[in-house]
Formats: C-alpha cells, structure tokens, sequence
C-alpha cells in the first residue's frame, strides 16, 4: 500500500502563527517542522514512498529535506479534505487500497503501525485509528461510534452533542486504511464521512484504539501541549556543536542545547527544555520547564521563559516573562513585557476550555494560557498581555499598554 499525507488547506486557527504563503504544516516544534512527525511515523512503521498533498511549496520541501522515504508531491487542487484526497488520485492508480494520514499530527509511529498490522490481520474493508473521546468537546472532531467488537458503526463530523452518537464513541484520530474506490464516491455532493460510512456500510470497518502519544495540532495550545509531550520522552543533556555556555550558566537536564547557541553568565537553563540552533540567552535568564526556543531565539537578560513554544526568529528584550504562551515567528518583544497566564481570582482564564484546548489537551486539564503572538508583531516596553489575548500578524502594541483583545482564539483573514 500506498501512504498519502495530507498536509495542504488552510491554517485555520493557526492562522495567526503562519506568515504569508506559509503553512501551519511548517511550525516547528522541538526543532522540527510539524510535517517532521507524521513523515516520520510511516517512515518508522511502514517505510514505504509517500505521497504528499500540499498547498506550500516550502511545506514540500521541507518533506523532501526531512525524510528518509522517498516523497512524491501533489500540489493540491480545491478547498477540503475531500479535494486533498481526490489530488491523489493519479498516484494511487492499481491500488486497492491506501494509508491516509492527516500532516498535522503529532504521533507515536506504533500507533500507525497499530493500524497496519490490523489490516493484514483481518483484512477489513477500513481501518480506523481512535483516541478517547472528551465528550465536552464533542463537536471539535469526527466522532466513530463503535460496537463492543471493535467495528465502527458509523462516523460523525463534529457531532452537536453527544448524544448525537450512538456509544461507546472515540475521536477519529486521523490515521486510515480506506479501499481506493472511496475516491469515485468524493464530491457530486458526497464529503469524506459520507464516503466513510458508505464503506462501513460495503463491509467490516474496524476502530483500532490508540491512548500513547497523539496531539492533533490544530490550535495554539495544541502546540504547548506537543511540546510537552516531546519534551517527556527527552533524557539527558545534549549540547550541540559550537555551543558556548559560561562557567557561572547553570544547566540542569533534560536539555537539548543545539549547535551555535550562547549562555551568558548567571543564566539558568531548567529542562526538560529545548534550546534550537544560533540562540542567544542572555545573562541571568531563565529558561525552564516545557519551554521550547526555535532557532535564532535571542532571551534578553533577566527575562524568563516558561511552557511556551517561541517560533524562530523571535527576539524577548530583557527583564520580560513569557509563560504558558505561544510566540510567532519573526516577532520582537520590548523589555518589562509581561504575558498574564492566570487573573487574579481566576480559575481557569474564560473560554479556555472551548476555544484552545482539543481534547488531547483536556486530558490533563490545562491551568494557565498565556498569550498568542502572531507572526510578525511588536509588542511595546512594558506592555501587559492578558491570558488569552491574541496579537494579529505584523500587528504593533503600544508600549506601556494593556492588551486584552483577542480573548478567545480569532482565524487569521
């Protein structure tokens, strides 16, 4: 079998992070582009060629770059998911059957290798990985309603409720084994769970359950939690060539320090943390737990960066905090800047759980949301942003001056 990767479409509610002609699929997390982590689950379970659907040119090369599977690209044609796998049409001529992986997630490859084996198993008419279902977020995703055997019954895309779905129910986790004839039934009015349930009604479609590493990165804070995740499975230290670190710098592992990165004095670096390629980290800094610095991050003196995932490019002036926030790359950051997390008396900051948390997210719940900075911006000296506040692409903050607009996650235009 064939594996198409889908990784073209719009960037959604990651819109704000990605600059222009960009893709979401090329966000970096831990130092990888997004892309990275699909391709290298099928290269790990199934290390065959794969056929990437893209809308960038830079997400494709970025492919190319990265894999060690041989990528044949299709540049897509049309706005769905439905045209994404229609594009792939020609490369799947004299299959009967393909693996079909959404480019956006983050994924254990034994999850996909899960999905395989199942197939050549029982030979089912359609394979389908599932995640567990957060039923408060029911209509965030396609929902597979499952019988006690593990045969899907029916799926839902984006269910209002709950009670729409016959249970026991699972979150489609984006990961398939589907007959090439589903391609015939796309369009002429027929979407893709269309298409889905009329090969659960041709045959024995089957759920293959996955509770390991599964992010589907999809909003800001999905980023915050891939970077968790990966920053988990980090052990020990890893300084990288060129590194320079200053005998008073403190440097507790896990860390990875990439090539070409300085530490000043007094700076203190508190894994697990994730330091990329030609950053600078000022004097008496501090950089800890879940942080993740992309490449040429430059950390002012006396600031401080906690969970937060900050794009390449980014300079954080001095004496400025950063915590549970996402940084868009290319943006500059005054000094005295102040991201709030949590308002005093506040809980679990408004709307938190509805817009930017998915239900990968929920399953440890989330206490703090920073900022999200958009691709690009300014942000003034002294400036206050308030939990949840959103800063637009290319957008400038006055110095001194409170942000709150934003709350609650907007799609870029």
């Amino acid at each position: 079998m064939k594996t198409v990767v889908l990784a073209g479409g719009g960037s959604g509610e990651l819109g704000v992070l990605v600059p222009p002609g960009g893709s979401k699929h090329s966000l970096r997390i831990v130092g990888r582009p997004l892309i990275h982590y699909p391709l290298m689950a099928v290269r790990e379970a199934v290390g065959r060629d794969v056929v990437l659907v893209y809308s960038s040119g830079d997400v494709y090369r970025e492919a190319v770059e990265l894999s060690d599977v041989r990528v044949v690209g299709v540049r897509q044609e049309g706005e769905g998911i439905e045209e994404a796998v229609k594009s792939a049409a020609k490369e799947l001529d004299g299959e009967d059957y393909f693996i079909l992986v959404y480019g956006d997630l983050v994924i254990d490859s034994k999850a996909l290798l899960k999905v395989v084996e199942s197939f050549y198993s029982y030979e089912p008419s359609m394979v389908v990985l599932t995640t567990p279902l957060e039923e408060k977020h029911v209509h965030t995703y396609g929902v597979a309603s499952v019988d006690l055997y593990g045969q899907v019954r029916r799926v839902v895309e984006k269910p209002s409720s709950i009670d729409a779905v016959e249970k026991p129910a699972y979150t489609v986790g984006g990961v398939y084994v589907l007959p090439t004839w589903i391609i015939d039934c796309l369009g002429k009015g027929v979407g893709f769970t269309d298409a889905l349930n009329r090969v659960v009604g041709e045959g024995r479609a089957i759920a293959v359950h996955w509770n390991g590493l599964w992010v589907d990165v999809g909003y800001p804070a999905d980023l915050l939690e891939a970077t968790k995740q990966l920053l988990n499975a980090l052990r020990g230290l890893h300084v990288g060539g060129g590194v320079e670190v200053e005998g008073s710098a403190v440097i507790e592992p896990p860390a990875f320090i990439d090539e070409g990165t300085y530490v000043d004095h007094g700076a203190v670096v508190k894994g697990p943390v994730y330091i990329g390629r030609g950053c600078f980290i000022g004097a008496h800094s501090f950089v800890r737990h879940y942080a993740s610095l992309e490449e040429r991050v430059r950390v002012g003196a006396f600031s401080e960066v906690k969970n937060s995932n900050v794009q390449p490019h980014v300079v954080i002036d001095s004496f400025t905090y950063i915590g549970d926030s996402i940084v868009g790359g290319d943006s500059c950051i005054g000094s005295h800047v102040v991201t709030l997390n949590l308002l005093p008396g506040e809980e679990v900051p408004p709307r938190l759980k509805e817009h930017l948390v998915t239900p990968q997210s929920m399953r440890k719940p989330v206490r703090k949301l920073g900022a999200i900075i958009g691709y690009g911006a300014r942000i003034g000296a002294g400036a206050i942003l308030y939990p949840q506040s959103v800063v637009q692409p290319m957008a400038s903050i006055e110095p001194g001056s409170i942000h709150r607009s934003g709350r609650g996650i907007q799609t870029a235009a």
